[in-house]
């Protein structure tokens, strides 16, 4: 388990320095720069451009500048604001502690929702099966911007009491926070939880016609131990790496979901940074994203390792 563990520490090491030299290499390769949008035309005297981009290393070859970005990223220094000329790592973390009780919302949400749905839907079958498959296919079909967008009008037609924008902090009122947080989080997990209920109600059923399901029917246990004890627990493995697939994708969703409902996020922050080109802001934000879906998936990988001994092999 321990080499099997290093490995996989050793790959998203290495997955991350990947992702860190494309991103900064692509970021560069777009057209026009922070100096140009700093001046705020194209017919800026090419002297003044020319002194924004020295002041600001970016009159350096790319490799140059690469390798100071890391020798300063692997000592936490994720740079300066090019905008508001304050670190990087301040504003960044304030935002995805946002983001993190959004995306923990979301998957609380989704788990619930699809375990449930999945295994309402393997059980019964039926109508109940029915309905939950068509639910399911009509919401893998919607994105969730368009969710977000429909809950927003929805919510602002019929029930203009109840706050849509905005949010509050967990500090200043916890209640609040969570009801700042709830329709955004709903917005992200609808989709998510849907392929969970399908992982779910396609791993039930295979798991139910197994032979030690039809023994242990035969020795007249409980059918909630059963299905707690045989149908569940051997249903774990797909559901696990479908699920933190998905949980780590919600980062990516949440980009357009916080822009949609005013959550000042590390999504709404990348947003604002990638129209200003404040590259060292979007660097640390690509980063950290590509950190946390690395993270999730090594962890999927030893939660997948511990319940199925044969992967360790």
């Amino acid at each position: 388990m321990t080499r099997f563990v290093l490995g996989r520490l050793a790959w998203m090491l290495a997955i991350l320095l990947a992702v860190s030299f494309i991103a900064f290499a692509m970021m560069r390769a777009l057209p026009g720069d922070f100096a140009i949008a700093a001046a705020g035309s194209q017919s800026v005297a090419p002297e003044v451009l020319a002194a924004i981009r020295q002041d600001l290393g970016l009159d350096r070859p790319l490799l140059a500048q690469y390798w100071g970005w890391l020798g300063h990223a692997l000592l936490g220094d994720l740079g300066t604001s090019f905008v508001t000329r304050q670190p990087v790592r301040a504003e960044l973390f304030d935002r995805l502690a946002v983001t993190f009780q959004l995306t923990l919302l979301a998957a609380i949400i989704s788990m619930v929702m699809g375990v449930a749905t999945g295994l309402a839907a393997a059980r019964m079958r039926g109508a109940i099966d029915w309905i939950v498959r068509l639910y399911n296919g009509v919401m893998l079909a919607v994105p969730n911007y368009v969710v977000a967008t429909l809950i927003v009008l929805l919510f602002g037609l019929y029930f203009p009491q109840i706050s849509i924008f905005g949010y509050t902090p967990f500090l200043e009122d916890p209640l609040a926070n969570i009801g700042s947080l709830l329709l955004p989080a709903l917005a992200l997990a609808l989709a998510v939880s849907v392929t969970i209920s399908e992982n779910t109600r396609a791993a039930v059923l295979e798991v139910a016609n197994q032979d030690f399901v039809m023994v242990a029917r035969a020795k007249g246990l409980p059918p909630g131990r059963i299905l707690r004890d045989y149908l569940v627990r051997n249903a774990l493995t797909p559901v696990i790496t479908a699920t933190g697939l998905k949980i780590a994708a919600l980062l990516g969703g949440s980009i357009l979901v916080e822009t949609i409902f005013a959550i000042p996020g590390m999504g709404q922050y990348l947003f604002d940074s990638i129209n200003s080109r404040d590259y060292p802001v979007i660097q640390a934000i690509v980063l950290t994203a590509a950190a946390i879906v690395v993270v999730v998936n090594t962890m999927i990988d030893i939660a997948y390792a511990r319940v199925d001994a044969r992967v360790q092999l």
